[in-house]
């Protein structure tokens, strides 16, 4: 018997077998059960996650001889021809070779007879988008006014690109995609059934590589298998489809925090060498980013070992990283040079520390007297980074306020000096919930003073502003030069 791949051998071929679209089944059976079956349906939704295997399948809950039925019983010989595709009475068309009006009116004309066979004459539509306007103009009248006998069901990639005048007519069912965990379940099922063992990890990047698609999933299953044979891991999955792992994840983005640029070119040159493809390698990468963002904001990152990894980064370098590198997600795909577009993106991401140093120092500039009034010795010092750490994590949006401020703490009063008005509002109206904190620290009532300095800020007061890293982070990362309003 000749070889036949995952997606045909395990195409669902009951209701029950479909993973991921529990409310359509359940709306499509309950409606069978109250006799309430409608002339014309229409599946939407991204490719093989199964409409065309739901409107088969209805068709055989419909025609089934024990039917109409919740379930077809795949044994009588209406359900076994319509799962071959030769029954007379079900026809599947590919409206991609025919969207013509002249085929349309043939089908019209078949729909006057009575099914030769069946309960119904079912018509199967797949990608239905592509069925031209005069063809959906003659389809049109016999949609919403079709015999008794005729049941079409429509599928489709892309409604919106389906006239309103039928989906004013027909019932509409968006399948949702497949999320990981579900295919991950389906994957394991079939190889414990092929006798094949398989890592949960090489499972895992096979459903996202599959991007909620169950047949995309299942043909990259077959091509890992017919390499790796009877056991799959990881390595298998990350040899076949070029994808990067963890470790050079890892390795990538350790450069791009310290700005290693001769390093990230070197990286990049080993997976050229390795044959990997770049605008899946920029993908993977960013989704690598994500999962260490939700890891690093308290949730449970979704890709192998970026929980680890996300331990050695800081929330906001994450969060920095990320918005770098999404700037140019779109720029990677439309480019013709994908690695030449992928280089520049990561070496433009990779200036981030020199920017962290220039905000350092604009900090120190705005701030220089935080940590030298003679008042304070070294312990009242970290008396006041204590207090200004919890207002980071209490209020962070305060406290970024509080870092154009000139700070100072003597006795139960801390003070903050600010050269614009506009922060010494904002941190006044809060000066209720920064005094609580206060107290919360030191163990006493703590005031809070708000002070704005009267002098008006000169280009040599600011020499930062001439920077030519600054001006290359302005020029290159979108970057805007922010000008301190003062009081005059």
């Amino acid at each position: 018997m000749s070889y036949q791949a995952l997606a045909r051998k395990y195409r669902p071929q009951r209701f029950s077998d479909i993973i991921g679209q529990e409310t359509v089944v359940r709306t499509l059976q309950n409606a069978i059960e109250q006799n309430r079956i409608h002339h014309a349906y229409l599946f939407s939704g991204v490719r093989g996650i199964g409409k065309t295997t739901l409107a088969r399948i209805l068709a055989k809950a419909l025609n089934c001889v024990k039917g109409p039925a919740t379930e077809p019983d795949n044994e009588c010989t209406i359900c076994r021809e319509i799962t071959e595709g030769i029954d007379l009475d079900v026809r599947e068309i590919d409206a991609a070779t025919y969207t013509g009006v002249d085929s349309i009116r043939e089908l019209r004309d078949i729909t006057q007879f009575q099914p030769a066979r069946d309960r119904f004459r079912i018509f199967i539509i797949d990608e239905a988008h592509m069925l031209s306007a005069p063809a959906w103009n003659a389809l049109l009248k016999l949609i919403e006014e079709p015999p008794p006998h005729v049941i079409f069901m429509f599928a489709t990639t892309e409604m919106q690109k389906v006239p309103a005048t039928i989906l004013s007519r027909v019932q509409k069912f968006v399948l949702r995609k497949i999320t990981i965990d579900e295919l991950v379940g389906r994957l394991r099922q079939i190889c414990q059934s092929e006798k094949i063992e398989a890592d949960d990890e090489a499972l895992e990047i096979v459903a996202r590589r599959g991007e909620g698609s169950v047949r995309d999933a299942l043909s990259i299953l077959d091509q890992i298998i017919a390499f790796s044979g009877r056991s799959i891991t990881a390595a298998d999955v990350a040899t076949v489809l070029g994808l990067s792992d963890t470790n050079f994840f890892a390795h990538l983005l350790t450069l791009v925090s310290e700005g290693d640029h001769a390093g990230i070119i070197e990286a990049l040159n080993e997976a050229a060498e390795s044959g990997r493809d770049f605008k899946l390698l920029f993908r993977d990468l960013l989704n690598f980013v994500r999962s260490m963002l939700l890891f690093s904001a308290g949730g449970k990152g979704d890709v192998f070992g970026s929980d680890e990894i996300a331990k050695k980064f800081s929330y906001s370098e994450l969060l920095r990283i990320a918005n770098l590198l999404m700037r140019d997600d779109d720029v990677v795909n439309r480019a013709e040079h994908q690695r030449m577009a992928v280089e520049i993106a990561l070496l433009k991401a990779a200036t981030f520390p020199r920017l962290r140093e220039i905000e350092k120092a604009m900090s120190v500039g705005a701030g220089s007297s935080a940590g030298t009034q003679p008042a304070r010795g070294p312990a009242a010092t970290s008396d006041l980074e204590t207090f200004l750490d919890r207002v980071r994590k209490a209020r962070p949006a305060i406290a970024g306020y509080l870092g154009n401020a000139k700070s100072t703490k003597k006795d139960n009063v801390i003070s903050f000096i600010f050269n614009d008005t506009y922060s010494a509002d904002a941190v006044t109206d809060a000066h209720e919930a920064l005094e609580k904190i206060a107290r919360e620290v030191y163990g006493a009532p703590t005031s809070i003073v708000v002070q704005t300095e009267a002098k008006t800020a000169t280009k040599e007061e600011t020499p930062l502003r001439e920077d030519p890293i600054l001006k290359a982070f302005q020029k290159h990362l979108g970057g805007e030069v922010v000008e301190s309003r003062r009081s005059k």
